[in-house]
């Protein structure tokens, strides 16, 4: 009836051809793009505390984080953080990121600065438009 399919879009661009290809405005496109691309990514030994903030944002964004079991109870000092997310919540995920340790000393700074270099760098092939 509907002839439904799956619709590859390995990049922000194929989404963008896609979604304009029903009709939709200009607008429309530039919107939902990133919301149609879904990607994970690993993050390797990440500090707890660090960790914990990655999960805070993502739940926040209502996506979500993976951390190991040890994580809460500090019983390991670092864990690896899969992250779970469209573009749209990546982008945000790196702005957040860049912000997070303003106030904090600059060894601490300089994590949280990591992490959004190093998600932001991840998923250029996806969307140039992280950075």
């Amino acid at each position: 009836m509907y002839r439904a399919k799956l619709v590859a879009a390995r990049t922000a661009a194929d989404a963008a051809r896609e979604i304009r290809a029903i009709g939709v405005s200009d607008d429309c496109v530039r919107i939902m793009s990133d919301k149609a691309i879904f990607r994970i990514v690993k993050l390797h030994g990440v500090r707890n505390a660090v960790a914990n903030i990655i999960k805070q944002e993502m739940l926040s964004m209502g996506t979500d984080a993976t951390v190991s079991q040890w994580t809460v109870d500090c019983s390991r000092k670092r864990t690896d953080v899969l992250l779970m997310g469209t573009l749209k919540h990546f982008k945000r995920l790196v702005a957040d990121m860049r912000m997070q340790g303003a106030h904090l000393p600059a060894k601490k700074k300089a994590e949280y600065l990591a992490v959004a270099e190093e998600v932001s760098r991840a998923l250029a092939p996806a969307d140039a438009k992280l950075r």
